[in-house]
């Protein structure tokens, strides 16, 4: 039967690529570590590491195991950490995934209403595109995401829980010559800055503009860092396509001006990711509902 001990050493071998380091890290001696990754490849029937002087690398078995001990392992961290906060213990840990608007529209505030109820909790936060933040949620490294979100299904191991829908508009900084335009066709040959180049959000703006008879827009510039295209943009002649609800916040809306096209323009939803079938620990839902009601008020927000 395998037990936690052979995940810790098939882990720590992962990680380090070298036995000797992976002892070192787990504070045990290399035979006591070599027996449990020998014991759990007897279990498994499967060579899980080829040894050389150059250190242990996993098998193509030991690859497909990877993915699964993590989860094991982390899934048993989180359940010594839910049964912690369930008897009360103080302090606790979330960790969640945030893409940009999320993070800049969301975060300090679902913070501030989390840490009101729940002082002295630890929170991590790590930012990225949806692959990323789905990774992260599915590898069991964030408890959940909060981010833009596909209308399909992001596979059966994961849940979408819709928060608010965004529409994507065309912004520019205060000035600017486009700044007055009301359609599309004003902007064919202007140069954009889009903040994400995944294949469906490309998909989604291309198709935008040629329902409107506009070539797709030429995208000069991807800037996945909202805080490096809020010092771009208003020093520039790009034309940025932006959520609308981020021009409420206060560093876009002094600076820069969103564009009312008779086009409209396309829409995208912000949800919370997690994953199906594993409940968040206490504290996590806590955050979790943070962001709902945060989301609730933007859904009210004219699109």
């Amino acid at each position: 039967m395998i037990q936690l001990r052979h995940i810790k050493a098939f882990l720590a071998v992962a990680d380090t690529g070298s036995i000797r380091t992976a002892a070192l890290r787990l504070n045990v001696s290399q035979p006591a570590l070599s027996k449990s990754i020998q014991e759990l490849e007897e279990i498994l029937s499967a060579p899980l590491y080829t040894r050389s002087a150059h250190g242990s690398m996993p098998t193509e078995f030991g690859r497909a195991f990877l993915h699964r001990a993590r989860i094991i392992d982390t899934e048993f961290s989180r359940a010594q950490e839910e049964i912690s906060q369930m008897v009360g213990a103080k302090g606790g840990k979330v960790t969640l995934g945030l893409s940009a608007i999320a993070s800049m529209l969301m975060a300090s505030e679902a913070l501030e209403r989390f840490w009101k109820k729940n002082p002295n909790v630890n929170v991590r936060i790590s930012d990225g595109l949806l692959d990323r933040l789905v990774g992260g949620v599915r590898q069991g490294e964030f408890d959940f995401a909060v981010g833009g979100v596909p209308p399909s299904s992001l596979g059966h191991d994961l849940t979408i829980e819709p928060l608010f829908e965004n529409r994507i508009v065309p912004v520019v900084r205060a000035g600017h010559p486009l700044a007055g335009a009301k359609s599309l066709k004003e902007l064919a040959r202007a140069n954009w800055l889009f903040t994400n180049d995944q294949p469906a959000f490309m998909a989604l703006m291309n198709q935008h503009f040629v329902e409107h008879g506009v070539p797709p827009p030429r995208v000069l510039l991807t800037c996945e860092s909202f805080s490096a295209v809020l010092d771009i943009l208003p020093s520039t002649d790009l034309v940025a396509a932006l959520p609308r609800s981020c021009l409420t916040h206060p560093l876009v809306r002094d600076r820069m001006v969103g564009l009312a096209l008779a086009d409209g323009g396309s829409h995208t939803m912000v949800g919370l990711v997690t994953r199906a079938g594993v409940p968040l620990t206490p504290l996590a839902a806590n955050l979790a509902k943070a962001f709902r009601q945060i989301g609730m008020r933007y859904n009210k927000l004219p699109q």
